[in-house]
């Protein structure tokens, strides 16, 4: 009889979608209680080589379990028979799905449709973004856009001050970039490059992830420990071709409540 693990089942993409000095020196992520948000530390980004604005995405192994279920694989029911289960009952199935579930974090892969052409997508450009936008490419807007920017302010002496000046975040169009997998993350630090801590959003896994908490969900800080020493090669489809990734699993390590700022 094969030895069943946790990894005994294949892993696939989910399409997407708090700080102290103690937690960010360990290897974590962390599925805050402000909804959907998650943060990773660093020696995690530095492991995965991950950067600010870069992607991350989630793996597991769910799918592949379902079916092996429904097939009423052997060493399944072996396992649920020795563990007091019956695989042909919800409790039975809900049971092995808790045992055999894996959870894991990697990289994410640019997009590409069925041709190898790259999926494009509109960035999201808050209004902040817009406006260094506007301040960073001042002297290019104006020149590109002059008889426009004459016409609204209505004054073909105006300076180029007063051209740059007409030009609000509404006229600044959201960059077309590439799709990656997963959701970008961000830091609300001045620090750049690999291995910073980092913050990215997913709603829906962070619903499944704290789903157990119910009403709580918002009430507590659920921690992962990232196991950087298991780290596995899979294969993941970018949409034209199948690319190997590297995973990290997560495996549950404690509920928190969050630290409240100002408190002591």
């Amino acid at each position: 009889m094969i030895k069943l693990g946790k990894s005994s089942f294949g892993f696939n993409a989910v399409q997407a979608g708090q700080k102290n000095a103690t937690v960010n020196a360990e290897p974590r992520l962390v599925a805050n209680s402000t909804v959907g948000k998650f943060m990773v530390t660093s020696p995690v980004t530095k492991a995965m080589g991950i950067a600010v604005g870069d992607n991350i995405m989630f793996l597991n192994n769910i799918a592949n379990v379902e079916a092996a279920i429904s097939a009423q694989n052997e060493d399944l029911v072996a396992w649920a028979d020795e563990n007091g289960y019956d695989l042909t009952t919800r409790e039975g199935q809900d049971a092995v799905l808790e045992a055999f579930t894996v959870w894991a974090i990697a990289k994410g892969l640019p997009q590409y449709d069925s041709k190898g052409n790259p999926v494009m997508g509109k960035e999201r450009y808050t209004k902040e973004d817009k406006q260094k936008y506007i301040e960073a490419h001042a002297e290019e807007l104006v020149a590109a856009n002059r008889d426009a920017l004459i016409e609204r302010v209505g004054n073909p002496d105006a300076s180029d001050e007063e051209l740059l000046a007409a030009i609000t975040v509404d006229d600044i169009d959201s960059p077309e970039v590439q799709v990656v997998s997963g959701s970008k993350t961000a830091t609300t630090s001045t620090a750049t490059g690999v291995g910073c801590q980092l913050n990215f959003t997913d709603t829906s896994i962070w619903n499944t992830l704290k789903g157990d908490l119910g009403e709580n969900k918002n009430k507590k800080n659920r921690i992962f420990d990232v196991l950087l020493n298991e780290g596995m090669s899979l294969e993941v489809s970018d949409g034209y071709q199948v690319q190997t990734v590297v995973a990290y699993p997560i495996e549950f390590k404690a509920d928190e409540d969050p630290i409240v700022r100002g408190e002591k």
